[in-house]
């Protein structure tokens, strides 16, 4: 009976466990559909004024493969922001392991405004159909390249200096060169004028031999006020980036005439800079002084 009772027993615990299993897990949340456009805004992180010739280009493209783009459009006339734009996208070829991300260029002339942070699009977690863009200026050619004239004046305390003066009946001028290996790499250089029409001031930067940045500065008589600032500047290919003038707080472009005119003063600079630079020693004429200057040896 003792048996017959425990055996009962048993069975029934064995019952009440396979009735108490873990309810199954619950299903996976359904993933969002990829969406079938790309909409928002574009905007200038700082307001600023526009021109009528501003455009925007905005598009949306394959992050692994960049050539690959989903959808692109330019909208003109861009001079008020912010902008609303809506790319259609077809989701046959939107690859759902793929990583897409938003894209936008405001243009204006030579300024560009370029977006700050990635906005991933489409395939992300979210699935991302809305962006806000923010765009901040990217510092224009003209820009690019006066900041590396400012460098290179800026090095001049570290290279070697040459100067000299000259005069005629209507002025006199001094100079100072700076050289590197006996090259001369920056020139600056003061006339004053005998009449009444003041002082200039010019600072040029050099590079393989030629003059690639000037700035002009003019100044009335007795007085370090400038009045007139100009600026030039030439790309590697030779072609004018930098032509601006400041005269009376208004600016003006400089035209190639003018900018030859300055490129040409400059290069008459180098000329008689170059002329008062040490000769650079060969290495025979080291041995040769350093043989000379060397004492005799004694004879045992």
């Amino acid at each position: 009976m003792r048996i017959l009772l425990a055996t009962t027993v048993l069975s029934a615990a064995l019952l009440a466990a396979c009735g108490s299993s873990a309810p199954p897990p619950p299903p996976a949340p359904a993933v969002a559909p990829i969406a079938n456009a790309v909409t928002g805004t574009v905007a200038l992180i700082e307001p600023r004024e526009l021109s009528d010739a501003a455009k925007v280009d905005v598009k949306v493209y394959d992050v692994s493969h960049p050539e690959i783009v989903l959808a692109q459009t330019t909208i003109p006339n861009a001079n008020k922001l912010p902008l609303s734009f809506n790319l259609p996208i077809d989701t046959t070829k939107v690859d759902p392991k793929g990583i897409y991300a938003l894209d936008a260029i405001l243009t204006d002339g030579d300024r560009r405004f370029l977006k700050k942070l990635e906005y991933q699009v489409l395939t992300d977690k979210a699935r991302t159909a809305k962006v806000d863009v923010q765009l901040a200026p990217e510092p224009t050619p003209a820009e690019k390249l006066f900041e590396e004239y400012k460098k290179a004046a800026a090095q001049t305390g570290n290279l070697k200096q040459v100067s000299g003066k000259y005069s005629n009946d209507n002025f006199g001028t001094a100079w100072d060169a700076f050289l590197s290996n006996g090259k001369v790499k920056f020139v600056r250089e003061v006339t004053d004028a005998y009449d009444d029409s003041g002082r200039t001031t010019y600072k040029i930067a050099y590079k393989d031999d030629k003059p690639w940045a000037i700035v002009r500065e003019s100044s009335p008589v007795g007085s370090r006020q400038v009045l007139a600032t100009t600026k030039v500047g030439w790309g590697d290919d030779g072609s004018l980036v930098l032509h601006e003038k400041v005269a009376n707080g208004q600016t003006s472009d400089v035209s190639e005439a003018d900018a030859k005119a300055l490129r040409d003063h400059a290069d008459n600079a180098l000329g008689v800079a170059q002329g008062h630079a040490p000769k650079p020693q060969t290495g025979a004429q080291t041995d040769d002084k350093t043989k000379k200057g060397a004492p005799a040896k004694k004879k045992h």
